[in-house]
């Protein structure tokens, strides 16, 4: 069987054999689909993961504490007051040992209603108010005569002091940039034996958590006769995984 294409322009009649024209195209086909497959099947990679681990030792350079004032009684109103002046003479106290503003906070307060049991009857009887103060002070030598001056400008309880640090978020950063270099070399060490070379990172993985740096000092009865001890340094950790390509 004979196609025939006539092009009237040119007057030109021009025969092509149908099965050439299969042939063709069965060539074509199967010519694109190989280099498709070839496209989407690309060699496997060469990879080598591994962790590293990255260590910043610091000093506390701050303490931490919370002051509590508790009042109780039947009117609200005149408990709130009452804390209230005893909560502005710590305040000041604090001002005066060189505790700036910034670093006192007093906006926790409750009320709470207090009850008392009598053969098993609940009865009640009046309210319980309670402010708190968070204060942060970088002096550690003044540490036992403050506590003992908050408790005479009534304040009720004061929690043990922590020994922390004014910014360990940086610290932890630096660690993690530790922890990152030490993969990298524990890499190339092991593939230095291979006779293969490191390649660029595929993938980063933080392992680790900031945690809070903290020391607990001691409590109010054992400041009576003694001072404060300092804390030594404390190591900030941070952890990651590395994947990089091998060349």
């Amino acid at each position: 069987m004979v196609l025939f294409l006539i092009i009237d322009k040119s007057e030109v009649i021009m025969t092509i054999s149908l099965r050439h024209l299969a042939l063709f195209l069965c060539v074509w086909c199967f010519s694109n689909i190989a280099q498709a497959q070839t496209q989407l099947s690309p060699s496997p990679q060469r990879t080598i993961s591994v962790q590293g681990s990255g260590t910043i030792l610091i000093v506390p350079n701050q303490l931490e504490f919370s002051v509590a004032v508790e009042q109780r009684g039947t009117d609200t109103k005149i408990l709130q007051q009452q804390v209230q002046k005893k909560v502005t003479d710590i305040v000041y106290l604090l001002q005066q040992n060189g505790i700036n503003d910034r670093n006192i906070q007093s906006m926790e307060m409750s009320l709470q209603p207090h009850y008392e049991y009598d053969n098993g009857k609940r009865t009640h009887t009046d309210f319980i108010f309670v402010r708190t103060i968070y204060v942060k002070h970088n002096d550690f030598t003044v540490y036992s005569t403050l506590m003992q001056a908050l408790i005479k400008a009534g304040a009720t309880s004061i929690s043990p002091a922590l020994f922390t640090h004014s910014n360990p978020k940086q610290q932890y950063l630096d660690a993690l940039k530790l922890a990152v270099e030490d993969a990298k070399k524990r890499a190339i060490t092991m593939l230095e034996p291979l006779q293969a070379k490191l390649g660029d990172v595929l993938s980063v993985n933080e392992q680790s958590r900031q945690q809070p740096v903290a020391y607990r000092a001691k409590s109010m009865a054992m400041l009576e006769s003694s001072s404060i001890d300092l804390p030594g340094e404390k190591g900030i950790e941070a952890r990651v995984g590395v994947t990089f390509l091998v060349r």
